[in-house]
Order: C-alpha cells, then structure tokens, then sequence
C-alpha cells in the first residue's frame, strides 16, 4: 500500500536525524508508528480474508495429520480469531444446536495443536504418565523381575548367579472415532467462537474416554490398555489403609514412607483419584477444625484459604474417570488413590488426533462432515516404581 511506503520513508527520515530528536519528532514518530499499525492490521485482515474465501469456496476431501510443530494449523487458528474481530463488529451469527440421529451439528475446523492441548488438559492419566508417539506397533523388552545381590563375592571366586527374567510390552494402536457433520452456511457464517466451543467438546469426549481406559477400564493385553487402578497389577505397590472402607491424609503418608521402595522417590510422582475420594480427604479436619488440606495447614506462608493441590510435595490429579470412593469400598483390588511415577506408565500413541473434513459426501444436502480419530494405548512399563492405596475390606 502506498500510504504505508509512505510512512516508512516519513520514519527512515526522522531516524536520520543527526543527534536528539526534538519533542515535535518524537510526537510525530509515535503518531506514524500507530498509523502504520492500523493499516497493518487492516491489511493482515483483508488478506486473511481473501485467503479464507479461497479455502471455503474449493470443495476438499482431506486427512490432516496432527504434528508437534505444525504451523499451518496455529495460522489457521490464527486467521480465525483475527477474523472473529470483524464478525464481532458485525454482530455474531446465530447457529443451530439441534441433533439427529445422523450426528447433529457438531465438529468443527481442523486445529489439531489446539485440539492436543485441550486434550492433555482434560485427561489426568495424560498429565501424570509417560507420552511417546509412535507411527507403527512396537513391542519393549523389560525386566519382569528385579534381581537382588545378598552376599560379597570373594576375591578370585565366581560371581554370583544373579537370575534376570525378562519379558516383552506389546503396544496396539486401538482407535476412538467419532463422526458429525454441520451446514456449509454454519461453517461459512459461525461466529469462530461457536466453532471452537463445538471443537472443544468433540475433543473432551475423546479425552474422556481415554482417561477411563487407562485408568480404570482397560482390558489389557490386546484387548485395551492396561488400567491404572488396578491392585492386582504383578509388580505395583499397594498399601491398605488402617480402617474399614476409610481413607485419611495418614494413610497416604504412611503409604508412602513405608509402602513404596525407597529408592524410586527420588522419581517424578504425581496423585490420581476420583473426585469423591477427593472430597474425603480434603474435609478431614485437624483438631483445631481446620481442613489439613488447605495451605495454611500445608506450611504454605499464604493464608488466602486456596486449597493445596499437592500432598507431600506431589501434585494431585482429579479424573472422573477414576474409580470412586464407592467403587474402592466394595473391592481390595481397586485402589482409592495411585501415586504414579511418571515412567512406571507408557501411553503409547500411534497418532495422537486425526480430523476428515469431507465436504462430497453431503454436499447435495449442503453439509460438511467431519469426522475425527485417535489411536493409542497404555501399558505398565515399571508398575513397582508406583504405589496403589486400597482400602481395608472388612
């Protein structure tokens, strides 16, 4: 644009002042520096524009594959709330919230960094476990037995046989796939706002529903991933609180201090339970009537009464996908609470989000579908670097 040349070369001639600026060029450069801004801003704007129009006009049938760096999804997201500024200004869209038994309208455009992020926030198991993406099956030799040295070996004698199992994780790639479509006017018209909040809850269900499967649904083996919660697990370390069906803050410690081996602490641990065994131990009171979870009573110097979210130093992680409370009383072999060193746990993902915008299927009907997928699993890896708390059956 010729008015911004302009400016430009009106700065450049400022900057070439020899020796201070007067207070007149000092006003002036602010002046053209917010002018330059404005038709910047303009001009980001109408080229946003122009290349959202190009996109939306091309019919497209599409994978688009999520990638850690992908910056073209970031410009996407970008372009959309640059242009959210001018729907605004215009005022918003109305949409439709209606369903069918064909999907409804749902889904959204394609952002998948910002789909992983909402993801990983959402699902406890993703916070606290080990995360690696895989394109292809693998299968990790491990130790399955830790070997013990009991005795010195003498000076010219043998060394000791010290025995070593092994054995060997095989990872699937299981899938979770969901399919919605919405009106190519909503896709066209939708304030981008509407769209991400549609987004955003296609990628809750998906988190969701992996949170429960590492957690507390898994089959295991090849038929689901391993779950967390899970007593019986070869190798973890569980403890039994000291009363009937009841879970206090002095079991966690306990648990700690005397159920998990004391050379894996140094480890990278985190807490994981359902909300309802959170609620129990966070109204337990000292004696004074004060809840022991709050930090004031953790030792923390602020007394502004916000609830702690760590328990000796470890972050707490709440999942609704969790066990419950009630669950844990009616079965020794699901834990109230895990304390969960991060590399004990591998989530293995083949491809963390994958989304389909398919703009022919329904296109007589003037829809866009889109469909979205994920593939993953979850298996032990080192379960005796872990500790599960179980509450005592009577």
């Amino acid at each position: 644009m010729d008015k911004i040349k302009e400016l430009e070369a009106e700065l450049r001639s400022i900057l070439e002042t020899e020796g201070a600026l007067s207070d007149d060029q000092v006003a002036r450069a602010d002046e053209v520096e917010k002018e330059l801004d404005s038709l910047m801003t303009e001009k980001r704007s109408n080229e946003t524009r122009d290349r959202l129009e190009t996109r939306l006009s091309k019919g497209k049938f599409e994978f688009t594959n999520l990638g850690a760096d992908d910056n073209s999804a970031l410009q996407r997201y970008a372009d959309w709330a640059l242009l959210g500024k001018e729907y605004r200004a215009a005022g918003d869209h109305s949409t439709s919230t209606s369903t069918d038994g064909q999907g409804g309208y749902l889904v959204p455009l394609d952002l998948q960094n910002e789909l992983v992020k909402r993801m990983n926030g959402v699902a406890a198991a993703r916070q606290v476990c080990d995360v690696r993406n895989y394109g292809f099956d693998v299968e990790i030799a491990r130790v399955a037995e830790r070997p013990s040295i009991v005795d010195f070996t003498g000076e010219g004698a043998n060394y000791d046989a010290v025995g070593v199992t092994f054995d060997q994780i095989r990872s699937y790639a299981f899938k979770s796939a969901a399919e919605s479509y919405i009106t190519e006017e909503l896709l066209q018209d939708a304030r981008p706002e509407v769209i991400s909040e549609i987004l955003e809850s296609h990628a809750d269900a998906h988190a969701l529903f992996w949170d429960g499967q590492y957690l507390a649904s898994g089959a295991g083996g090849a038929a689901g991933p391993d779950k967390i919660f899970n007593a019986s697990q070869t190798g973890l370390n569980v403890h039994t609180s000291a009363t009937i069906d009841t879970i206090k803050l002095d079991d966690l410690y306990a648990a700690y201090f005397e159920s998990l081996p004391a050379q894996y602490r140094s480890g990278n641990f985190a807490w994981v339970c359902h909300p309802t065994v959170e609620s129990v131990l966070r109204q337990e009171e000292d004696t004074t009537g004060r809840k022991l979870l709050d930090t004031q009573a953790m030792g923390n110097a602020s007394t502004n009464g916000v609830f702690n979210t760590s328990i000796l130093g470890m972050p707490l992680y709440v999942s609704t996908q969790a066990p419950t409370y009630t669950a844990a009383k009616g079965d020794g072999t699901i834990p109230a609470i895990m304390l969960v060193e991060k590399s004990s746990y591998r989530i293995f993902d083949r491809l963390p989000f994958i989304t389909q915008r398919d703009e022919y299927s329904k296109g007589s009907q003037g829809k866009v579908i889109f469909r979205s997928k994920m593939r993953s699993d979850g298996k032990w890896v080192a379960p005796w670097r872990s500790l599960g708390i179980a509450l005592k059956q009577s």
